[in-house]
């Protein structure tokens, strides 16, 4: 099974105000040991996405809430819905994080955002709930991808939310890979948001494939898997390396500067992945200013891929 590619187009002035939202929550193949969770975090996610931007959905936490005046409307809807699905143990981010060959969890996150069009990042980070906040706490720092050790230390900072990220359905499924020498399942949860002003901002956050190698970094802390630039915001999904080796999110939206449309720049992509039987998704949103519009598409070659819109002026949709 292929998933189709979904796109669709909003005029700036019906955006007003409001962001352009897609968020997914990770692709591959369907959950072997319970199908039901799929639909679980497939209806999740559309309940996060009608929410966004409401007054009783998903807020920024202790960390962001002081700097909440710098951030762009994209930004903050971003790392809301990153936060929002880091702490819901269904989804591998977070408290739901795969456990590695170890038996520990480990966390990765990538941030971008149109104004600085920097990719900041933290890579296999222990016991914090939220590494996309760290992700976006590195933008304003020097150096802005920073490995386990690095990351521990900037997460010593007041406000940083540390958590035993092990659950125990993590645990169970950790042993029986010990037992069968299996990997895991792939997936992260990402989120991508436009304004009508231009701006853009792109979040993923990971907890990895589960039982693999100990330092293994995959695609979420790079650009291979999350991009932002002036006009084009990518979050992808699925099996890491093959994202790397694609260059996945960067090569859509370098399509995309040369002048393809958004939809065209995903599907050459995925199609280039379906050529190599790769197992990827992504989410877009392109602010096209000279046609007055923001377009978003999203898309894969994965079994399974589980996005949503945002609810637009009520309007909203997922797969």
């Amino acid at each position: 099974m292929t998933a189709p590619v979904h796109t669709g187009v909003l005029a700036l002035a019906d955006l007003g105000d409001g962001c352009l939202t897609l968020v997914h929550g990770g692709a591959g193949p369907a959950d072997s040991d319970d199908p039901r969770t799929d639909t679980e975090r497939r209806l999740r996610l559309e309940h996060l996405a009608a929410h966004m931007g409401r007054p009783a959905g998903p807020g920024l936490g202790s960390l962001l809430h002081g700097h909440a005046r710098a951030m762009s409307p994209p930004e903050r809807v971003a790392l809301c819905a990153a936060r929002a699905l880091e702490g819901d143990p269904l989804f591998n981010a977070g408290r739901g994080a795969a456990l590695q060959e170890d038996g520990a969890a480990r966390v990765s996150a990538g941030f971008m955002e149109s104004r600085r069009q920097k990719l900041s990042a933290v890579v296999n980070v222990e016991g914090i709930l939220h590494p996309s906040e760290l992700a976006w706490l590195l933008q304003s720092e020097r150096f802005s991808v920073l490995d386990a050790a690095g990351a521990s230390r900037l997460a010593d900072r007041p406000g940083v939310r540390r958590r035993n990220l092990v659950t125990e359905a993590r645990r169970r499924k950790w042993e029986r890979q010990q037992a069968t020498g299996a990997g895991g399942r792939s997936g992260t949860i990402g989120c991508v948001s436009g304004s009508a002003r231009g701006d853009l901002a792109s979040v993923t956050s990971t907890g990895g494939v589960g039982n693999e190698t100990v330092g293994r970094i995959g695609d979420t802390p790079g650009i291979a898997g999350t991009w932002c630039d002036g006009r084009t915001a990518v979050s992808c999904t699925g099996q890491g390396e093959q994202i790397v080796n694609l260059g996945l999110a960067h090569r859509i939206g370098l399509r995309v500067q040369d002048g393809a449309g958004l939809e065209a720049a995903l599907r050459r992509s995925l199609a280039e992945a379906r050529l190599r039987a790769f197992q990827v998704a992504a989410i877009a949103v392109h602010f096209d200013p000279g046609a007055g519009r923001i377009e978003w598409a999203a898309g894969g070659t994965a079994d399974l891929f589980l996005w949503s819109r945002a609810a637009v002026n009520g309007v909203g949709g997922g797969g």
